[in-house]
């Protein structure tokens, strides 16, 4: 409650939001684009949406694999027709896509100070430093959340639930002692890189690449344009356009549990909608999960 799902909530009222529905194929041309999607779970009911525009917030991590050399046999992955030009799948390829984990853990009751906000654990290893580093003290209620980070989040993405809650419980009793600290009655463990729609948890600027490769990700993408620099053609008008990572001077936003579609280029879209002006126009919104009230502004401009 009040947390970061409220942003979602709020921002998709309003919209005709398909649910259980997964985008398969991005086509876009000089009259406009195709979206083809499925039912997320078999496959099934194929369904087509039209428009003149599509607005592109797939994560990072699904990016990188619609871009990936070899696709073959993947599932959830996202055709672009025609590819993205080099210069867009370059700076894809050249970001960073981390891997934060978290472990929920209810309690029937508090056995920890109740004022303090968080508390650390510093693993016996290098390779586990990772591992259960943080503790956040949720709401004052009975709830921990535990962080998982770096080579300690990847190996967890393999290890059962149990496994992973007994070794939160036995971190637990190292700082509280055996007898404070009981079972858990309820516990969520997230997956973030084996999770399809995301395949991993947040951006950050890798080694090769640089600040402005956000700004290259943000750019929209014209039929036929194939820049190096990423500068968007005056003609034939855009149709691809993507969102940017928020960005503050002291680094990046993390992703987390909802994909960083917090900022992008307003003025792309808004230029494109004024000459567009007096023209019936169709904008497509392609995110996980909605977080751009987009189609009202557009609404807005006519």
């Amino acid at each position: 409650r009040n947390g970061y799902s409220c942003v979602p909530v709020a921002l998709s009222e309003g919209l005709d939001i398909k649910l259980n529905t997964a985008v398969r194929q991005i086509r876009y041309g000089p009259h406009g684009v195709d979206i083809a999607t499925t039912n997320c779970r078999n496959h099934s009911n194929p369904v087509t949406y039209k428009g003149d525009a599509v607005l592109c917030t797939l994560p990072l991590g699904v990016l990188k694999q619609c871009t990936a050399a070899n696709t073959q046999g993947v599932l959830n992955t996202v055709q672009f027709i025609p590819p993205l030009p080099d210069w867009k799948v370059a700076a894809i390829q050249r970001l960073g896509f981390g891997n934060l984990n978290k472990v929920v853990l209810c309690f029937e009751r508090i056995f920890w100070d109740p004022n303090a906000n968080l508390f650390g654990h510093v693993g016996s290893t290098t390779a586990s430093r990772g591992e259960l580093f943080l503790f956040w003290n949720l709401y004052r209620a009975p709830v921990l959340l535990a962080l998982v980070a770096g080579e300690a989040a990847a190996i967890m993405e393999n290890v059962s639930d149990d496994v992973i809650v007994g070794r939160c419980i036995a971190v637990l009793k190292g700082i509280f002692g055996n007898s404070a600290v009981p079972q858990p009655k309820e516990t969520v463990v997230t997956r973030w890189r084996a999770d399809p729609w995301s395949r991993g948890s947040y951006s950050f600027v890798a080694v090769g690449s640089s600040g402005s490769d956000y700004d290259i990700l943000a750019v929209p993408v014209t039929p036929g344009q194939q820049q190096q620099s990423g500068s968007p053609s005056s003609a034939p008008q855009p149709r691809l356009f993507f969102a940017e990572i928020l960005r503050e001077s002291k680094g990046i936003v993390p992703e987390s549990s909802f994909t960083a579609v917090l900022r992008f280029r307003t003025n792309d879209i808004v230029k494109w909608t004024k000459r567009r002006r007096g023209r019936s126009s169709s904008f497509v919104a392609v995110m996980k999960p909605v977080m751009l009230n987009i189609l009202n502004s557009l609404h807005d401009l006519h």
